[in-house]
């Protein structure tokens, strides 16, 4: 096994430690053979070299608690703040938000209740997805998703979405300026208090990664309080919020923290409108902060939080069409984590009941996801190109591959390969098979399939008596997220899987939903991204609290009625 393979494989491994509530640490699954191979390369690297001295971490405090001369310095500068969020006329109790702060790209959807559908007996839902790609600038990237990311300039100037892709492709393409890219990630690893390198931030103003999640949630509100003006909504309207699958403790935090900076980000978007599109000063913007959290306050337009995998559920039903009692699986491939979790799904309008639920013990959510291939394919092509460590340009070469490595991506598997051009001008090419065939790259496939078995291992079986009970025995299985098309994702909806000592089919559900269709076919391209906020925005959702463990048996077989495709 090549060496950065191996570092790829055990920062991986790394990231898999749960902590537990007894404060004790385990190591989620199981080790791979590929992990044990990066092991045994780690230990005979030691041995040949004495380890160096420990690198310790500084903390960063949230801003508005005095703990520096940097931030006391912040009192001299003067902010207005808009505090119109806690003074606003009542809102339709009918209309909400879901907002989806994603790793790579972020979405937000609004839906309406009993709007008069056809014939004015037919009360039905709209649904809008927010334009943010056009109020953020960047509709030729995408006019329903923005960039999630953030630049500080040269000048102390903060930047968002494509302007920050542009200033850092501007200035950091040739020395060791670097773009925030994966800012969310920061939720569910516990470096919300972690200062931001000088590499990220060159400015005096001491910020930390929380900082920097808050500033982007900023200019993601802005652009949705733009959108919803420009359809004649108010601004404040009741929104609930996505996250990944986390372990119980890490969610209770991440819900916390994420509910506060939400609400935060109201009034700072408020206060600095449409600036924020022309680079904010990071000084001033920890000044606002700093000013805001000088009193508490409570921002009751912040709702309940949505786990990933349920909103994309939600996003396939109709809630209007019966639907027989059937098994789902939803696997949502994002750029920072790959979150799972298994549905019982059963709809009977005509007497108004429903048995959609989450199965108890389903819903895990690991770190293989789209940056974990970025990260191989970074590392890949220095090896190529004979960078190493020691390399003089080392750092150079490396930061302007991270700043476009997302586009290298792309074309690698839209195109089955890829030739890029170093910074010292050595030009290297990717084949998509030779790259499919790396070790870590296989991890990220094993580790998909490990974790899809180990729910079906675990829940209780009489879940799984339910398919049994099917003739053809299907489970179905959708995948969703921006790396969904990603070729060891589709494989997971193909052939079979066992399930407590019986084979089990697995049948594809449908890439657009149905129902959906009917309403609005212009959203089919861009379904697999927004599905998570669209689900987590509409009225009726499926139950998550009080998960159930166990099902009655079935014996009927379930008629899916159009949820996966012939011959899958």
């Amino acid at each position: 096994m090549k060496q950065f393979e191996a570092r790829i494989l055990l920062r991986n491994l790394l990231n898999r430690v749960e902590a537990l509530e007894n404060g004790k640490l385990q190591l989620s699954g199981h080790l791979t053979p590929e992990e044990l191979e990066a092991l045994d390369v780690a230990v005979s690297l030691l041995d040949a070299d004495p380890p160096s001295d420990p690198v310790t971490t500084a903390h960063a405090p949230i801003l508005g608690e005095p703990q520096s001369k940097a931030h006391s310095a912040l009192e001299a500068i003067d902010v207005t703040l808009d505090l119109a969020a806690f003074s606003h006329p009542p809102v339709p109790p009918n209309v909400r938000l879901c907002i989806d702060f994603g790793t790579a790209m972020s979405k937000a959807t609004l839906v309406e209740d009993n709007v008069v559908g056809e014939y004015e007996d037919d009360a039905v839902e709209h649904i809008s997805v927010l334009k943010l790609g056009i109020a953020g600038e960047q509709e030729e990237i995408s006019e329903t998703m923005l960039i999630s990311s953030v630049y500080v300039d040269n000048g102390g100037l903060l930047w968002f979405g494509k302007a920050a892709v542009n200033q850092s492709m501007s200035e950091g393409g040739q020395n060791t300026r670097r773009r925030l890219d994966n800012i969310k990630r920061s939720i569910s690893e516990g470096a919300l208090y972690d200062l931001v390198p000088k590499s990220y931030n060159p400015t005096e103003t001491q910020v930390s990664y929380g900082d920097m999640v808050l500033a982007y949630l900023t200019y993601l509100t802005w652009t949705v309080n733009e959108c919803l003006e420009e359809d004649g909504y108010s601004r404040y309207l009741p929104r609930r919020f996505a996250l990944p699958c986390l372990a119980q403790i890490e969610a209770t935090e991440a819900i916390r923290q994420m509910a506060k900076y939400l609400g935060e980000a109201q009034v700072l978007a408020d206060s600095f409108g449409s600036k924020v599109k022309e680079g904010i000063e990071l000084a001033k913007f920890a000044a606002a902060v700093k000013a805001l959290r000088a009193k508490k306050r409570v921002y009751g337009f912040v709702n309940e939080s949505v786990k990933e995998p349920l909103g994309v559920a939600n996003s396939m039903l109709s809630w209007r069409d019966a639907i027989d009692p059937f098994l789902m699986m939803i696997i949502d491939v994002g750029a920072g984590t790959s979150d799972f979790s298994l549905f019982s799904i059963g709809i009977d309008p005509e007497k108004g009941t429903n048995n959609g639920l989450e199965v108890k013990g389903s819903a895990r959510g690991i770190t293989e996801a789209g940056n974990y291939l970025d990260n191989i394919l970074i590392e890949f092509l220095l090896k190529e190109g004979n960078v190493t460590s020691e390399s003089e340009d080392h750092l150079v070469i490396r930061g302007a591959l991270e700043l476009g490595i997302r586009d290298y991506k792309e074309t690698l598997f839209n195109e089955e390969s890829v030739t890029v051009v170093l910074s010292n001008n050595t030009v290297v090419e990717v084949d998509l098979k030779e790259f499919l065939a790396l070790s870590a790259v296989k991890n990220f496939d094993a580790s998909l399939r490990r974790t899809m078995q180990g729910i079906l291992d675990d829940i209780d079986t009489s879940w799984t008596r339910r398919i049994q009970a099917d003739p053809r025995r299907r489970l179905v299985v959708a995948t969703t997220g921006g790396g969904a098309s990603l070729p060891m994702v589709q494989e997971l909806a193909k052939g079979s899987i066992i399930v407590h000592g019986t084979e089990v089919q697995l049948a594809a559900a449908i890439p657009f939903p149905q129902w959906l269709q009917k309403m609005d076919p212009n959203l089919e391209s861009d379904f697999p991204r927004i599905a998570v906020s669209l689900g987590g925005a509409r009225q009726k959702l499926i139950s998550s609290v009080g998960a159930a463990a166990i099902t009655a048996d079935v014996t009927s077989p379930p008629k899916l009625k159009g949820y996966f495709q012939k011959g899958a």
